[in-house]
Order: structure tokens, then sequence, then C-alpha cells
């Protein structure tokens, strides 16, 4: 799931850890906690006694049938690729010429800007701006505050983000994410999250809603600066939100941690001010009020993470040189010549630079906040490995998984709805986004179905009688390429507008590409089920 970008001209019982549930209502079913001294009591299995078998268990496939399936996986990919590479080159000469900017000087081709995001990245990450700097001025200042005075550093670290912010940006862009901080400290207050809602829906109107937006815009008169402005502005929601339904929660009157400096400390802590992922708040206060001073300990970690960062940063701008997938997406006319395997192909280099491109974009802050003692929720999980709906939402983003899961699904009873409402207009209510959110909706519930239907007590006699195991695992791989079929057109609606996503459903609907694509996926869907050793539908 990427940041807001519609604005851009894209527990209760806190006792329990429910980190794990789905906001689509997947699966609920959490392994039993097992009891201390349980493995001593329970009596050994008799081996004369076979074991019942349960369907849809995971069970090894044949070594010979796996590396087939691994094999046609690799040998897929390799010329899904080579067929849009093939495809992209063949056609870049009726590009539109604003889409292509120019390339690394070394290469001598011009690449693909028509992705805003890492246009805008990788404009702002370059060496002669000032940038980067900010980074390395928060790096100091911890490294420098930790050793002479370990507890200035709550609210050094607000004074520098909101500083940074207005170098940055100018004091009236700033001025704002800190106003908003504040009113929201002041209602938070008030122990009563109904109203910290409402006014938090209000603000995230004015965002993405006119004549809101434009004044917004009118505040920096800057595309750059814009984007900068509004990833702060919008993952300072989420952050104000989650501080203010922690201290809701709290029993005691007037607890620790819970000071306008803490929010302020939280809300503005640069590495993950500008671009994230999102943290919530009890695991950032605990984190925080646990720490030591771990920079040391943890630089060789930190140069180590910034290597493989730069390492994946310039693959994705070096790939952009040939692969102009956001480019021909952005053009019909353009895609309506290409061939199924070559559609297959930008589906999977779309989906995977969205993914590689959060990696980057997540990690650096991430990665700096190691310094700090800060563990922020782990990086996007590779789409190669994900297999399902409840997988995507789970693994894409685990920090925004969470923070819905703490703070809608679970106060609302386990509403999907207002879960998937949320997501909708967070990322901006935009047309593409309203039918993605539906899309995603649809998805979720029909994995749902299926997955009910074969735990149905009849199903899963008749599977078990019928069926063995390898083969059980081989039928549910199959029935589950089709919600997973559904999952990627939805993500490539996402990516780029509902008529492209309207356009691959015409093009791959056919008996024939629908049956190839049933194939393709199937053997994928081996493969990653043997990675993650888990059985769809179960």
């Amino acid at each position: 799931m990427s940041v807001p970008t519609g604005a851009l001209p894209d527990l209760r019982h806190r006792t329990a850890d429910r980190s794990a549930a789905l906001p689509g209502g997947m699966n609920l079913n959490l392994p039993p906690v097992a009891q201390p001294g349980a493995d001593f009591a329970d009596p050994e299995p008799n081996p004369a006694e076979k074991p019942e078998r349960r369907s849809g268990s995971f069970v090894a496939l044949p070594k010979a049938e796996l590396g087939l399936c691994a094999g046609m996986s690799v040998c897929l990919f390799v010329y899904m690729l080579y067929c849009a590479l093939r495809f992209c080159l063949d056609h870049q000469h009726q590009l539109n010429v604003e889409d292509l900017g120019p390339g690394w000087t070394i290469l001598g081709r011009r690449k693909d800007v028509h992705d805003p995001e890492w246009r805008e990245w990788v404009k702002r990450m370059r060496m002669c701006t000032s940038f980067p700097l900010y980074y390395l001025g928060q790096a100091v200042l911890g490294a420098v505050t930790g050793k002479l005075w370990p507890k200035a550093k709550p609210p050094l670290y607000a004074v520098y983000g909101v500083s940074s912010l207005v170098v940055c940006l100018g004091w009236k862009p700033a001025a704002v994410v800190l106003i908003q901080a504040v009113l929201t400290f002041a209602l938070s207050r008030l122990r009563r999250p109904a109203l910290v809602w409402g006014v938090k829906v209000i603000v995230m109107a004015t965002i993405f809603m006119e004549p809101g937006s434009t004044w917004h815009y009118n505040l920096v008169r800057s595309y750059s600066k814009y984007s900068i402005y509004m990833v702060a502005l919008t993952l300072s929601c989420l952050r104000e939100i989650s501080f203010a339904m922690e201290l809701s929660w709290e029993t005691e009157p007037d607890p620790a941690g819970y000071s306008l400096l803490d929010l302020l400390s939280y809300n503005f802590y640069w590495p993950l001010l500008t671009s994230g992922p999102v943290i919530n708040y009890s695991s950032f206060r605990q984190q925080r009020l646990s720490q030591v001073d771990s920079g040391q300990q943890n630089l060789p970690r930190v140069l180590w993470g910034l290597a493989r960062l730069l390492f994946w940063f310039l693959l994705l701008d070096f790939s952009l040189h040939f692969f102009y997938i956001h480019a021909v997406c952005a053009r019909m006319d353009i895609l309506q010549q290409a061939s199924v395997f070559s559609l297959y192909g930008l589906i999977y280099a779309q989906v995977q630079f969205f993914h590689v491109k959060y990696v980057v974009f997540y990690g650096l802050g991430s990665t700096l906040a190691r310094l700090d003692g800060i563990s922020s929720p782990p990086q996007p999980k590779c789409v190669a490995t994900i297999y399902q709906f409840s997988d995507m939402w789970r693994s894409f983003d685990p920090g925004l998984y969470k923070w819905l899961v703490r703070y809608i699904y679970w106060p609302l009873g386990g509403s999907r709805s207002a879960t998937f409402v949320f997501v909708y207009y967070w990322h901006g209510a935009s047309h593409n986004l309203f039918v993605w959110a539906a899309l995603q909706f649809l998805g979720v519930l029909l994995e749902t179905l299926a997955r009910r239907v074969m735990r149905l007590p009849a199903v899963r006699e008749w599977e078990v009688r019928h069926l063995s195991a390898a083969s059980s695992r081989r039928l549910r791989t199959f029935l589950n390429s089709w919600p997973f079929e559904a999952l990627i057109i939805s993500n490539l609606v996402f990516l780029t507008t509902p008529q492209v996503g309207a356009l691959y459903v015409q093009k791959l609907g056919s008996p024939l590409a629908a049956l190839q694509t049933a194939a393709v996926l199937f053997c994928i869907g081996q493969w990653t089920v043997e990675i993650r050793k888990q059985v769809p539908l179960t």
C-alpha cells in the first residue's frame, strides 16, 4: 500500500496482542498458545496409531514435481520480463516525450519518468540537494546526544524535526503540521476517540478536496515540496490518531509518556516523518523508554542496510532506462498491441517495481532509526511470495496493517467495510482508488467465501476420503488462482487506471488466455506455497 497520493496532480483490550488479525475478516484462527510445561505433560503419541489427516494441511510435494514447478516458474518470470522488455523497446518511439527524461550519461539512454513518486524521490536524494543532509544531521544529533545527554533526546528530536521541516518546506507548511499535532493533543486529553476521529476526517477532507487541496499547494508552490508536505501531513494524521487512541485506553488520570513533548517527539521524529513507515505510538513509546545507547552496536548493521538500499535504488533507476513500464501503461493504444506474455511481464514488472520502491522509501528511515534503538515495522515482503489477499494485506505494509487492525478493525468489532473505507479515504479518495478498494473488498470476500466452503464438514470429509494430502494441496492452490488473479488486477488498477485493468481483463478473459493464466499462476502458486509452508484456503 502506498503513501497517500490522491492529492497529487496518486483495543480496548490492551493485554491481548491482536496484531495477527486481518482487516478483511480473513484467517482469524490463531494457533493455541502452549502452556508452560505442556510439552512435558503431554503423553507421547502411540506409534501404532495413525494420526488423522486434516484437509488442507501442508505436505511437501514430490521433489521432481516441485522442481518442475520451480523451474517453470523461473522460466516464466524470465520469459515474461523478456517479452515486456522487447515490447517496451519496440514501442518507445510511440511514447510521449514528457514521459521519457534524461538518463544516466554512461548509458546514453533516456529513462521512464512517468512515476511521480520515484521521479521526485530521485530528485530530492541527489547529493547536490540538501535533503540527504537532514538525515545526516539526525544521525549526528542522536550520536552526540546519546553520549552527552541521553535524556534530552525526545525534546531535541522534536525540535530537530520541526526545524528541518521549516528549512525544507518553509514555515507555513511546517506550522500546519505542528498546529495539527497541538490540536490533536488538546482533543486527546478529553479521552473521546470519536471527537479525535471526527476532526481527523475533516482534516483529511481539506487535504484531498477542493478548495483545501489548492490552499495546501499554495503554501509551497512547488510540486517537489508539495509531495513531501502531503506525505508528512497524512502520515501525521495516523500517528496522532495512534497517540490519542492509546491515551484514551489508559486507566490512570494522568499517565506518564503522554505529554505534548512526547507527541511532538513521536510525530516529528525525522527518519519516519517524510517517508514512513508508520509505527504505533505504543510500540514507539515502549522502545524509547527501554532503549539504551545502542548506536555504536547497530552501526555495522545500519551501514550494511544503507548499502543494500543503495543497491536497490540504483537497480530500480537503471531498470527504467529499458523497462518503460509506467509510460507504456499510460498509453491504451500501445497496450492494446501487447501479447499475453507481454501483459504478464508488464504486470509483474509493475508490482515488483512498486514493491522494491517502497523497500527503498521505508527502508531509509527504518534503517537510520536503528541508530536510536527504534525498530520499525518490517519492510514489504517480495510480491513473488504473496499468493493470497490475506498475505497481501498482512505482508506488504505491516505498519499500516497493524495500525488498521488496532485502531479501526478491533475497536469497531471486526468491521471490514470501515477498514476498507478508511484505506480508500486516506489514500486520496480518487476514482481509481475507489475501484481498487472495491476490488480488494470483493477479493477478500471471494477468498473468505472460498475458505469457508473448503471448511464445510461435508467438503472436508470428501477431500480427506477421495484426495491425498498432495492432491488436496494441488486442488486448493488451483482454486486460489482465481482470487489471486483478482488481486493482481486490483493492484494493477491501483498502480495505473481502471481502464488499464479493464483492458487486461478483456485480453486475458478469453478461454485460451484464461486457461493459460491459470496454468501460470498454478506453477507460481506451488512454488510460493512451498516457500511459505502454508496451503491456500485453509
